[in-house]
């Protein structure tokens, strides 16, 4: 696997990946040294890439040139999406808190209930926390949140979704996703939420789909995270993912 560590994060994803069992070694790429990482200038030897750079397009070119895949924190839907589904090479896009953790959450709650009803995701942006909006039941340390509503991205699935975003001060986050759904014996509704210092969450969020990248979980072409929610947080759950949940039945 290859590593683009631009900042904190890249070199937490680094870490995690060298704690990986079905990794054989971690490299670095694009960097100039990266401590006891080899560095090296070609992706011919990785499957896969991922990054934390918010500018990805030359690690994208040297993946198309090493016929590697590529796991990003951003989303695309340009140039780079068509050129990886023509040379059969995963692009997984969103490995972050809120289309990878807060909706893998969502879609494996989901899977649990005869007939899913809806879904609401919540995640905290670096902000002024609001004094009014749509209260957000975080875990702690994060706690219950003032959230807006903002439009979802990359939801395809056809269970209805509303997406909010709560704005925090200082450095943990958190993501959280509520499930309502009817059982046999009536509706129940799933809270699973998760927070903790912000570099550490983001890091499990996107090395998280590197090994299923790597496994075929995703296919080729553009793949959001949480398409593959249980391989996705199986790695996350195995870096150190904490997920609190609750379970509340509201009718039966």
């Amino acid at each position: 696997m290859a590593v683009q560590p631009i900042g904190e994060v890249g070199r937490r994803v680094a870490r995690v990946l060298q704690a990986e069992p079905a990794v054989d070694e971690v490299v670095a790429w694009g960097v100039e040294e990266a401590g006891r990482l080899r560095v090296v200038e070609r992706l011919e030897m990785a499957d896969v890439a991922v990054t934390d750079s918010h500018k990805p397009r030359p690690l994208a070119d040297a993946c198309l040139e090493g016929a590697t895949s590529l796991v990003t924190s951003l989303s695309w839907d340009d140039e780079p999406v068509r050129e990886f589904a023509e040379a059969g090479l995963s692009l997984v896009v969103g490995a972050n808190i809120e289309t990878g953790l807060a909706a893998g959450l969502a879609l494996q709650e989901a899977a649990l209930m005869d007939e899913p009803l809806e879904v609401r995701l919540a995640w905290t942006v670096h902000g002024k926390p609001r004094r009014r909006g749509e209260p957000i039941p975080f875990p702690e340390p994060v706690g219950s949140r003032w959230a807006r509503e903002v439009d979802p991205q990359g939801w395809d699935s056809p269970i209805p979704i509303r997406t909010f975003e709560a704005p925090v001060d200082g450095g943990w986050v958190a993501a959280m996703a509520q499930v309502s759904g009817a059982l046999d014996d009536g509706i129940q509704r799933t809270i699973v939420g998760t927070a903790d210092h912000g570099a550490y969450l983001a890091a499990i969020a996107l090395a998280a789909a590197v090994v299923p990248a790597g496994q075929h979980a995703y296919p080729s072409g553009r793949s959001w995270a949480f398409a593959s929610p249980s391989a996705y947080l199986d790695r996350a759950l195995a870096a150190g993912l904490d997920v609190a949940s609750y379970h509340e039945r509201v009718a039966g």
